[in-house]
């Protein structure tokens, strides 16, 4: 068998032949695929394939005179493991005097003259594209589309598409029938004079249809393109559908082979001449060059997003119950832990997924993980993204183990994590892990007038660390889709970038955290619902009042907490949240499992309520 290191090595001989022949200087291996999914297909890891980086997200640029690959304080650590550092110069985003890949395009030309960059136009967005194309001055300098991705012709073992069954969500489910979901994007396209909208991304074509499928991993999608015109929408797609789910939905929406998507395009372009409606940041310069030179195009936000942002009152009761049996199962998971631990018994991180991974299966509508569990034993909690729980890797003694882990239930996504202790803390894990949790309670009680971003928001989760000369350089928080993508927007709350205001309905992760090479990580994720406060004075400019609202019910680990750090309004939120855990878990368990919740959910000197 051919030794990895010396397939990565040819291959990279191979691209560089290719890119000779296409006569480009450098070429974009993005980690985007023709959907720009953050988890993408197998046939579509190209950038794993060239590089060996593994993480969700991270770019590269392949250059016979050096290749370059960047990266997020997320995926600092995985990058050094998983990347030959002889073949690749690896870029930490955000660190002082690192260039993103824009500026390095730059630098390069300012070197060289001019540069041509070559990229395949049906993974490069129009956004991401307009940001390359600016980086470059010269005269002589130019994007080059190329088509067909020159990683294809160098992977020798590159898998199929997928083509998996696609299935139908009831609206007891969705809150919403496709037909009023398209009457709602209809309005939203004659409020901009738009005659057709054209959707790419897989999460909006999933909502909109009310339709799920298995081809991409942990997110219940089908591989598609849509296109909606006032009279007509129209699905192309590889995979199949049962002859009734098509006959019912025959007079809302066509469905064709998604090979037929850029014919359909080129057509379409003089046949229905009107306004083509594209999203920039979520639409691939492989559907903005099928847009004729005599469309006019509206391009901003498509309305899907905020559509699907914001859940009805059938997709937050699903969402709750979702939650409710996701606790349940990682309740049990750690009881056993514990139990095996304090028998004596030798437990390794993947010992622990796997557990969990049987207890989540135990649960009425469960149907798959919504990612890669991560179960970092302690240093490896210090890998934001720790992804592949090891079986050589022992829960030891007086060290922390942080478990982010979530599932797709039927009408709910989860994502939570939880840093627990393996034994007796040291004083260092009770003030870290206290700051943490600090942050977290401090962003779950505030309220905040309608009209507030995440940016405000974010500072709330970071202000104990940051008085302690700690941070973190992940966001403090991610929207969540319902039965869909872990990771959704437009909201999110982070220290920088847009800024969407928070809207009743959204769910939303708060998960503060502090990481240290070596000694290890503390994570602490709830997700939450914005809902409005009530009780408050009226907002001097007649703003509501908004608060947010948990959906995770999981306890915190009290043996972790410094007790005389924390505030008497922060043991109150946490008392009363622990008292919700136990109300609407507890009847879920047995009478071992409940006994054991009872005494995670105590604080010192404060018993719950039975």
């Amino acid at each position: 068998m051919v030794d990895y290191e010396q397939q990565l090595t040819s291959r990279l001989n191979a691209l560089y032949q290719h890119m000779k022949e296409s006569r480009v200087n450098v070429y974009l291996v993005l980690s985007s695929d023709a959907h720009l999914n953050e988890y993408v297909p197998e046939y579509s890891r190209r950038r794993a394939a060239i590089t060996g980086f593994t993480g969700s997200a991270g770019d590269a640029i392949i250059s016979p005179e050096g290749n370059h690959l960047f990266v997020d304080s997320r995926y600092y650590l995985q990058a050094d493991e998983e990347v030959d550092l002889n073949k690749f110069r690896v870029h930490r985003l955000g660190l002082s005097g690192e260039s993103t890949l824009s500026q390095w395009l730059t630098e390069m030309e300012e070197e060289r003259g001019s540069i041509r960059v070559g990229f395949d136009p049906s993974v490069v967005s129009m956004q991401a594209h307009r940001i390359y194309s600016s980086s470059l001055h010269s005269e002589g300098s130019e994007m080059v589309p190329i088509d067909g991705n020159l990683v294809d012709s160098v992977w020798e073992e590159q898998p199929a598409p997928p083509s998996n069954s696609i299935y139908a969500l009831h609206e007891s489910v969705t809150g919403m029938g496709v037909a009023e979901k398209l009457l709602s994007v209809r309005k939203e396209m004659l409020d901009v004079d738009a005659d057709r909208l054209v959707l790419t991304k897989l999460d909006e074509i999933a909502w909109v249809t009310n339709l799920r499928g298995d081809d991409i991993p942990f997110n219940p999608v089908f591989e598609a393109y849509m296109v909606i015109d006032m009279d007509q929408a129209t699905c192309f797609t590889r995979s199949t559908m049962p002859a009734a789910l098509l006959d019912e939905l025959s007079s809302l929406v066509e469905f064709h082979t998604y090979e037929s998507y850029v014919g359909f395009m080129q057509l379409a372009g003089s046949d229905k001449p009107g306004a083509v409606w594209l999203d920039s940041s979520g639409t691939t310069m492989a559907t903005r060059i099928l847009i004729t030179a005599d469309q006019k195009i509206h391009e901003s936000a498509n309305p899907v997003v905020m559509l699907k942002a914001i859940k009805n009152e059938t997709e937050i009761s699903a969402s709750r119950e979702a939650h409710r049996h996701a606790a349940a199962a990682k309740i049990r998971s750690f009881k056993e832990l514990e139990d095996k631990i304090a028998s004596g018994q030798v437990v390794s991180e993947l010992d622990y997924s796997q557990s969990l991974h049987e207890e989540y299966a135990k649960e009425d509508g469960f149907y798959d993980l919504s990612f890669t569990t991560i179960a970092a034993s302690g240093s490896n909690g210090a890998i934001v993204h720790y992804s592949d729980a090891d079986p050589e890797v022992l829960l030891r003694e007086g060290e922390l183990f942080l478990v982010d882990s979530g599932v797709q239930m039927l009408g709910g996504t989860t994502d939570d994590t939880r840093t627990v202790i393996v034994g007796t803390p040291t004083d260092r894990q009770k003030q870290v892990y206290t700051k943490v949790l600090r942050g977290h309670i401090n962003l779950a009680m505030q309220k905040f007038p309608e009209g507030t971003g995440g940016i405000a928001l974010d500072a709330l989760a970071r202000s104990h660390l940051w008085n302690a000369g700690l941070d973190y350089g992940h966001g403090t928080g991610h929207g969540v889709g319902a039965f869909l993508n872990v990771h959704e927007g437009p909201q999110r709350i982070a220290p920088r970038g847009a800024d969407e205001p928070m809207k009743v309905g959204m769910i939303v992760s708060n998960e503060p955290g502090y990481y240290e090479p070596g000694w290890g990580g503390v994570r602490l994720e709830n997700l939450y619902v914005v809902m409005t406060a009530d009780g408050l004075p009226n907002h001097p400019d007649g703003k509501r009042w908004f608060r947010m609202d948990p959906l995770t019910l999981i306890p915190f680990d009290t043996s972790l907490i410094d007790w005389s750090e924390m505030s008497e309004a922060e043991k109150v939120w946490l008392l009363d949240y622990h008292q919700e855990v136990w109300n609407k878990i507890s009847p879920m368990l047995d009478d071992d499992e409940s006994q054991w919740l009872w005494g995670k959910c105590q604080l010192p000197g404060i018993t719950i309520s039975a």
